[in-house]
């Protein structure tokens, strides 16, 4: 079944006429009978109950034009993706995220979408939770990436990552020699803390709210990296994503499951309609989200 009889029985069932169909096809309108007399006898089926005043539309020609709808559609987006390999997407996407979430996820899956589209430029600001929320919302990023405990409002969103919290220790520490911990075991011990708003930060002071303990906070830096170090440095223990403290050349910081319902958080993308977006924005926000998965110890 060829794609020039398609298209002329499509043409056909929408002109309502061979003549205009012809006509619209620019071909003669004996080859329009024949191609459509050929197609039925491949289908073994009747398309049309042929009168003087015309054809009339059996009901597999309804059926039949609904598959050739979509058989045409199909090859028009092949068409088109194949272009841009052929011609490639152009264009500038920023994304708002974190230091920690860029340096943590983004450079390899960046890398694998830069080989597919070389012709688009990414730039990363660097924006906590709310901010990069906001700056979604305002147009200034074409998507951002957040982490909960904050949300989205009214923007669209798709998952990016689900993240295993877990504790940091100096290597030494007491607590090193458990298995696993708790908040209210870590709580009496000095801590190194984030950014204040960071996702990180609300989420350890809501938990010690919660367990009326109060948090005692040694250093204060800015980025999942810099805790680690100070972790590492022996200023005090902490909680940090698990790609974040996996085991270091060092071997001055170790990392214990965390026994806590809140110890799972959600990273996920977030952007106004996605339609409104461009092509290379949504191209990339497809790519992202495909890397949806758990990352732990």
């Amino acid at each position: 079944m060829d794609l020039k009889t398609l298209r002329l029985f499509v043409a056909v069932m929408e002109t309502g006429s061979i003549s205009k169909a012809a006509q619209r096809e620019n071909i003669a309108i004996s080859a329009v009978s024949k191609r459509l007399a050929a197609l039925e006898a491949r289908l073994g089926s009747k398309l049309f109950h042929r009168q003087p005043e015309g054809l009339e539309p059996l009901p597999a020609a309804s059926v039949m034009l609904r598959n050739a709808h979509a058989v045409l559609r199909n090859l028009a987006q092949m068409q088109l993706e194949m272009a841009e390999f052929a011609e490639g997407v152009r264009g500038t996407v920023t994304i708002a995220a974190s230091t920690s979430v860029a340096a943590s996820y983004l450079p390899e899956e960046l890398r694998e979408f830069s080989l597919l589209h070389p012709g688009i430029t990414i730039a990363v600001r660097d924006a906590l939770s709310r901010e990069a929320v906001q700056m979604a919302a305002e147009g200034t990023a074409d998507f951002s990436i957040f982490a909960e405990p904050y949300s989205a409002g009214a923007l669209r969103t798709l998952p990016y990552k689900t993240e295993k919290l877990v504790a940091v220790l100096p290597a030494g520490h007491p607590l090193a020699a458990r298995r696993a911990l708790t908040l209210n075991e870590m709580l009496p011990f000095d801590f190194v803390v984030g950014r204040p708003g960071s996702s990180l930060n609300t989420i350890l002071e809501r938990a010690a709210e919660g367990a009326q303990l109060e948090l005692r906070c040694r250093v204060q830096v800015a980025g999942n990296e810099t805790i680690a170090r100070m972790v590492e440095a022996g200023h005090g223990l902490s909680i940090l994503p698990a790609a974040v403290a996996r085991p270091r050349r060092g071997g001055g910081m170790v990392a214990r499951p965390l026994l806590e319902a809140w110890a799972v958080r959600r990273l996920r993308l977030c952007f106004q309609r996605r339609e409104n977006m461009t092509r290379p924005a949504r191209l990339l926000v497809e790519h992202l989200s495909a890397q949806d998965r758990i990352v732990d110890l």
